[in-house]
């Protein structure tokens, strides 16, 4: 009997200092206690290791494995891998909860937003436009999500435009820096006079999606610095992560609401499922429904918070019993619009010209 014989391993070892220390009692507890789960072929290699230690490194056995070699082992891994997920716990609380942004890392006032604060008014000088190497722009489209939810790939693909409307997007990684991009609204040279003193680009704002900069994408959804808003959710993952972004730095925040209040304005917001060419993804129409349910869980979460604390939000208001209506969100509160993306579908339609379109227009196609 292999558990038999591990238990009885070379017992001389045992008594070699007399009395058995209290690791060496709790080490032997432990292999007693796990061996009748393990399999043979594991309980042998346990005993393969305790004989030939015993016999060829004596004294390290007993001085530094307190005569239990295989568990001392195993339980210095096991601690080692404890303290790993410890350590990394920590820093993810600490990189999720603090209110930093990256200023730390540059010296700068506002690092994720910088090189956006000199660009925030409509360009009208033709020459300096032209010597900073950026087109003239009227409005200012935000992109936001989730970290990971496909708004780099987005950006490129909205400002390469191509023939069939497909897109190769590039290997994107996560940042903690906004992205500029611009899109051309007028591309034809055969346009009228009056069209060509219309906007000839927008600007493209991809806002990183990382929880520690949350509290800096309201600063970009005022009516006086966006037009409209570009919110990615990945369809082939759950949704809370990016709906919570959307209900608390968006439908619920004060700042935000007022703001599109007082400038009698409504924002518009298109929701695009992306990576729907995944096996795995879910289509717009279940996107919303889970989208919906979620908001519905915070809501409820909130109005009972509210009660307690307070704080620092404006929920939103629903009939008692009702859920939220994303057709119809109520007065003074944004407007959705859904629609899904695939940039890998080849010969298909892929989403991106009704992303366009809203981007340029405001509009759906």
């Amino acid at each position: 009997n292999v558990a038999t014989t591990t238990t009885m391993t070379n017992p001389q070892h045992a008594d070699a200092t007399g009395e058995d220390d209290p690791t060496q009692i709790v080490l032997r507890s432990v292999r007693l206690s796990v061996a009748p789960y393990l399999p043979p072929p594991v309980l042998n290699a346990i005993h393969i290791t305790d004989s030939y230690l015993h016999v060829n490194h004596a004294s390290f056995s007993s001085t530094y494995c307190h005569s239990e070699p295989s568990v001392s082992m195993l339980s210095a891994l096991f601690s080692a891998y404890v303290v790993l997920r410890l350590i990394q716990g920590l820093q993810f609380w600490w990189t999720s909860t603090t209110k930093r942004s990256t200023a730390h890392l540059s010296g700068e006032e506002d690092a994720v937003l910088s090189g956006l604060s000199q660009n925030n008014k409509k360009r009208t000088d033709n020459k300096s436009a032209q010597d900073d190497d950026m087109p003239s722009f009227d409005e200012t489209v935000v992109l936001c999500g989730a970290s990971g939810a496909g708004k780099t790939a987005l950006l490129h693909c909205l400002c390469t435009e191509t023939d069939g409307d497909s897109c190769q997007p590039p290997m994107t990684t996560t940042s903690l820096v906004a992205n500029v991009a611009y899109m051309n609204v007028t591309s034809s040279d055969n346009a009228d006079e009056e069209t060509k003193h219309e906007t000839e680009a927008v600007r493209l704002v991809d806002y990183p999606g990382h929880p520690s900069l949350s509290t800096k994408l309201t600063s970009l959804l005022l009516p006086d610095q966006t037009a409209r808003v570009v919110f990615t959710v990945d369809a082939t993952k759950p949704v809370t992560d990016g709906v919570a972004i959307l209900y608390k730095s968006i439908l619920t925040n004060n700042q935000v609401r007022k703001a599109w209040k007082s400038s009698g304005k409504t924002l518009s917001i298109l929701i695009v499922c992306t990576k729907e060419d995944d096996k795995k993804a879910k289509n717009h129409k279940r996107m919303k429904i889970q989208i919906r349910n979620e908001l519905d869980r915070l809501r409820k979460v909130d109005s009972a918070m509210e009660d307690v604390t307070g704080n620092g939000s404006t929920p939103m208001s629903i009939a008692k019993g009702k859920t939220i209506d994303l057709d119809d969100l109520g007065p003074d509160m944004p407007v959705l619009h859904f629609v899904e993306t695939g940039l890998g579908i080849q010969g298909g339609d892929n989403g991106l010209k009704a992303v366009r379109e809203f981007v340029r227009t405001g509009d759906l196609i």
